[in-house]
């Protein structure tokens, strides 16, 4: 077996532990090594022909042997034999997590007129279109520098306002309730957003670049993606296609026809005294500084057995 099939099976058990099947581009732009799109393909229909991977094709007949699909929103799936089932549910999973954007679509909107809010990204599932009906909804949001706290505040408030803020839950049998609520779970400083050197496993990597921005200002996307190079090494065929696959429009906010233009910084140091109170509260293994703020208990990354897609 070759290596690039070798890191084809890698990236293909990675994303089958989160019961997804890649696409085709998925698959290229999450591999380990560096590969010209052509010989790519060529080692996947390769792949697919001799059974080792199995493929799923969306809106054609026969799709074969080009895994990249020019089908809008219908690109073929890939996975492995033993996991062919989760196939079956992606077309339910990617309605779901459309009805799950469709319902922030106001939230969004009205967060975005906050100068203090830089950028509002999709996290986790949702991002990727794979929702079950029952999960939440990630987001990631950076804020104007030293707006930390200040545009925390504004994203919980509206959240409340909308009856979309998720409630503290321990008890992993309540998750229902989370049903369609914004997890706010990721907070930068656009004066700070390079990632710490212990958060810079794989699996942040596959999330820096999963992330779908909704709502940008100026060039802080792009300034994000250049502040983490380091994903790039981890996945050298993103910066290939990042430009295409992770392009967004830029909102342009004229904020002279907003009242709350902005905040004097003696507003932002209240609201962060207040804030981190209320976090160190509840407070484990969460990270929290004066420029990001992650709130996710448990490490995922360092959790992940790798061994086990391997």
């Amino acid at each position: 077996m070759s290596l690039t099939e070798r890191n084809i099976i890698h990236a293909i058990r990675y994303f089958a532990f989160f019961n997804y099947a890649p696409t085709g581009d998925e698959i290229y732009c999450f591999l380990k090594t560096r590969a010209l799109k052509w010989h790519f393909t060529g080692i996947l229909d390769s792949m697919v022909k001799k059974g080792a991977v199995t493929i799923k094709c969306y809106g054609k007949e026969n799709c074969f042997p080009s895994p990249f699909s020019t089908i809008p929103n219908a690109p073929s799936r890939y996975t492995l034999p033993e996991y062919s089932i989760q196939i079956k549910n992606q077309k339910s999973k990617i309605k779901n997590s459309a009805l799950k954007i469709n319902k922030i679509k106001h939230y969004i909107d009205l967060l975005s007129l906050f100068p203090q809010i830089k950028l509002v990204g999709l996290s986790g599932t949702v991002a990727m279109m794979d929702a079950d009906e029952d999960d939440d909804i990630d987001l990631f949001i950076i804020t104007a520098g030293n707006r930390l706290f200040t545009g925390r505040f504004f994203a919980l408030t509206l959240a409340q306002f909308f009856n979309l803020r998720r409630k503290r839950i321990t008890d992993h049998q309540l998750r229902i309730k989370a049903k369609n609520k914004v997890c706010l779970n990721l907070f930068f400083d656009e004066s700070d957003m390079l990632i710490p050197k212990r958060k810079r496993t794989e699996y942040v990597a596959h999330e820096v670049l999963q992330m779908k921005p909704v709502a940008v200002k100026s060039d802080v996307y792009d300034r994000f993606l250049k502040a983490n190079g380091w994903v790039f090494n981890i996945f050298p065929n993103a910066r290939i296609i990042s430009s295409i696959k992770y392009k967004v429009s830029i909102n342009k906010v004229n904020t002279k026809y907003f009242i709350l233009n902005t905040f004097a910084d003696w507003i932002e140091i209240l609201l962060q005294k207040l804030q981190l109170h209320f976090i160190r509260k509840h407070q484990t293994k969460e990270l929290i500084t004066p420029t990001q703020l992650w709130f996710h208990p448990e490490d995922f990354g360092e959790k992940m057995n790798y061994t086990s897609f391997q």
